[in-house]
């Protein structure tokens, strides 16, 4: 026979991480002690238990706030229902969806439980965060505040015994699914009391009756029973304690203990004190009574502890009252006029944009035409060469007749037609500091060959008869120019 068992784990520790999808968390399973449920599950089966605990998910049914900014969000519970199947067959469903998944097997733990150490099983997990940030802010907010977290979790089981009342889950055993329950009254949603004191394990009341005559009546017959008609049967096996339930064993304590004629009713429900509004002749009043739980699942009252309480009311100052509305009128003046300047740097922000796109719609206009322009000057440039080129030849040639003719005077062509010459005629014709020292050189040179011409010695002749002729005009005898042009070319 398979059985459904129902534990609950106690959230131990949260891990923030790098990647904001996920928050880490460490889960306490379960003791090795006999539950408030009269089951135990042993230190052997309950590694067992460890090794299918990976991978299997954290469910839970988020309450959200009434209105916003409220503590009125909260868990509910499995939301457990007994139902049928597409067969037929009588099943258990629950109404809660995935929030995140353990990521490691069940290992053994040490922690400190009134002062002792205690061993239990734990496991690591990650809750997705991002896609369920309401529900993760929630239990975010519980831890910060010190509230157990507590969550119930389901597990298959085939085997059991019954031994004094008390239920021990043997072998083979298989973790399913884990719960988020309710960890204080929030809204409309009651708190849900563990019923393992170290892992605050928590169960389905009603279905917690209805299992266990279905174990007692299999029970009677066969201790342990594999199978029933050929057919594997499902049951759900569960440990909770609800708030309900504390509630009612403390009325089943109380009334017995009350005059005649007194009334009562439980305000509120804590782990060990509860209070309580008695209503007798001379009117109501609130009590404090301490109270425990024993190992058979019954509630003991502490009735010498009975303390009589009152609810605390905080009076505040009038003049408190109008410093803060007056901060609040000011806020508010402060939000609008953030406001008006957020919008004129929203208008600025816009006109800016506006202007960039403009500057960069120009910008894109003026490098296309650069384009444009270097593209045609690459085009013209071969005209431009061939056009410097022409009128450099152009200018070598009259430098050349130039100094042809010069030379020429002097009687030294050979002199002109070195290579000496002719590099200086090219490099003359450049408005340079090289073209003025060619220039230099060239005319350096005709000097130097006119000084020779004029000291070589002329062969000897005759002594010519002087001619006189006398010339009936005078001027114009002697020439207005002595340069070299005039006097050689």
């Amino acid at each position: 026979m398979n059985k459904k068992q129902e534990l609950n784990l106690k959230l131990n520790s949260f891990v923030k991480t790098d990647d904001p999808t996920l928050l880490k968390a460490t889960y306490i399973i379960l003791d090795f002690d006999k539950s408030w449920n009269n089951s135990v599950v042993s230190k052997e089966v309950a590694l067992e238990l460890g090794e299918t605990i990976i991978n299997k998910p954290l469910v839970a049914r988020y309450i959200p706030v009434e209105e916003p900014n409220t503590n009125t969000d909260n868990f509910t519970g499995h939301e457990a229902k007994i139902s049928t199947n597409k067969y037929g067959d009588k099943t258990v469903i629950t109404d809660t969806v995935p929030i995140g998944v353990f990521t490691t097997k069940g290992y053994l733990l040490t922690v400190e439980e009134n002062g002792e150490d205690k061993e239990v099983l734990a496991a690591d997990a990650v809750l997705w965060r991002s896609r369920f940030s309401d529900a993760c802010d929630l239990l975010l907010e519980w831890y910060n505040r010190g509230i157990n977290i507590n969550t119930s979790c389901e597990f298959l089981y085939s085997n059991f015994s019954v031994q004094d009342g008390v239920e021990y889950i043997n072998s083979p055993v298989y973790f399913e699914g884990h719960c988020h329950l309710a960890a204080e009254e929030r809204g409309e949603q009651g708190v849900v009391l563990p019923a393992y004191d170290s892992s605050k394990l928590l169960s389905f009341n009603e279905f917690n009756m209805f299992n266990k005559l279905i174990a007692e009546s299999l029970l009677q017959s066969k201790n342990n029973i594999d199978e029933l008609e050929g057919e594997k049967v499902l049951f759900k096996k569960v440990f909770e304690l609800s708030h309900s339930d504390i509630r009612s064993k403390i009325y089943q304590v109380l009334d017995p203990t009350l005059p005649d004629g007194t009334y009562s009713y439980i305000i509120d429900t804590y782990d060990n004190h509860f209070v309580v509004e008695l209503d007798d002749a001379d009117g109501y009043k609130y009590y404090d009574f301490a109270y425990s739980k024993t190992e058979d699942d019954q509630v003991v009252i502490d009735f010498d502890s009975k303390a009589e309480v009152v609810e605390k009311r905080e009076w505040v100052k009038l003049d408190t009252t109008v410093a803060l509305q007056t901060q609040l009128n000011e806020s508010k003046n402060t939000i609008k006029d953030l406001e008006i300047k957020l919008s004129e740097a929203n208008g600025s922000i816009k006109a800016l944009t506006t202007e960039k796109t403009s500057l960069n719609e120009a910008n894109t206009s003026f490098s296309n035409e650069i384009t444009t322009l270097r593209a045609e000057v690459e085009t013209l440039k071969p005209y431009k060469e061939n056009y410097e080129a022409e009128e450099l030849n152009k200018s070598i040639n009259e430098m050349s007749s130039f100094y042809s003719a010069k030379f020429s005077a002097v009687s030294a062509i050979e002199k002109f037609e070195s290579e000496e010459v002719q590099n200086l005629i090219k490099n003359s014709v450049y408005d340079s500091e090289v073209g003025t020292e060619a220039k230099f050189k060239l005319n350096n040179m005709l000097v130097e060959l006119m000084q020779v011409e004029t000291e070589t010695p002329k062969p000897s002749v005759a002594t010519p008869v002087p001619i006189r002729e006398f010339s009936s005009r005078m001027e114009n005898l002697i020439p207005a120019s002595n340069d070299f042009d005039s006097k050689y070319k």
